[in-house]
């Protein structure tokens, strides 16, 4: 009787090890987590750094929002979307990107995109900035072609940028003290706790996310470049982009040779426009 229990015993031990083995969710059950996906592990403190590494003028048509399409590059102006080679010379254009069903509500301003999916993601805004009701539009990432837009509860939108589990990230305010999240599927926003900062950021023109952050660009008095932690919030003001008598405008996150950061800024003469580049680095706190 004494084996049978324990041959009982051990049966159950090891079904219970085999279910607990399988109750994490699914990746599928990831994918569709309306919660925004947090580190489970805690980083030592960092102090982070950047430096101008080169600039390129280009043509003074790019002039709002800048993000990297594999070897290429995708622009925007107020109404206009374009791409070029990777040495900025234009190879494509749509140049009345807005469609006419936003056009007739008023959107007239393309902001800061992001490229993700195969689709280019575009935030559209309109002057009226007093109810929470703006835009995002979706392009074909090859021929730019627009195919769909959703309604977002912002009364900015300057920027959209997505992240690896399809997390978008904006900010409703010009100057803001935390940022937008959400997902959309089926066309449908579902909107996500936003990310709160640790310090207000002004006049915010841009952002990418790459790295474990979200990489800001402003029009503040520095034309200044941020770092956001993903997981804690943290600002890092990594300094300026330059150009200070000029306007800041977006900004492209992707680890190239001549940095990691390539913010997009007006000249103080209104033309050129400039692609920065930036190098950022860290080093242990303390």
């Amino acid at each position: 009787m004494g084996q049978i229990r324990r041959s009982l015993a051990l049966a159950a031990l090891v079904g219970a090890l085999a279910l607990s083995g399988c109750s994490g969710p699914s990746s599928s059950d990831a994918a569709t987590s309306t919660t925004a996906p947090r580190s489970t592990t805690t980083a030592a403190p960092r102090v982070w750094a950047a430096r101008v590494s080169g600039e390129s003028d280009v043509d003074g048509n790019f002039r709002q929002g800048i993000a990297r399409s594999g070897e290429q590059w995708i622009f925007t102006n107020n109404l206009a979307l374009y791409r070029t080679s990777g040495t900025f010379v234009k190879e494509d254009a749509v140049e009345g990107a807005i469609p006419k069903v936003l056009a007739d509500q008023g959107y007239d301003h393309l902001g800061d995109p992001d490229v993700a999916d195969g689709k280019i993601w575009i935030p559209v805004e309109r002057d009226d900035k007093s109810k929470a009701v703006q835009v995002t539009a979706r392009y074909d990432e090859k021929s730019l072609t627009y195919m769909d837009s959703f309604v977002v509860a912002q009364h900015h939108n300057a920027f959209v940028s997505v992240d690896a589990h399809g997390v978008v990230y904006s900010a409703d305010q010009f100057t803001d003290d935390s940022l937008v999240r959400y997902t959309v599927s089926g066309g449908k926003v579902h909107q996500l706790k936003p990310l709160k900062m640790s310090q207000t950021v002004d006049r915010i023109q841009g952002g990418d996310v790459a790295d474990g952050a979200i990489w800001l660009s402003t029009d503040d008095d520095h034309n200044g470049v941020y770092r956001v932690d993903l997981v804690t919030g943290e600002v890092t003001d990594l300094g300026s982009m330059g150009h200070i008598d000029g306007e800041g405008e977006g900004i492209d996150a992707t680890a190239l040779p001549s940095g990691l950061l390539h913010p997009l800024v007006a000249d103080a003469a209104i033309v050129p426009m400039w692609v920065v580049d930036l190098k950022v680095s860290s080093r242990a706190a303390g």
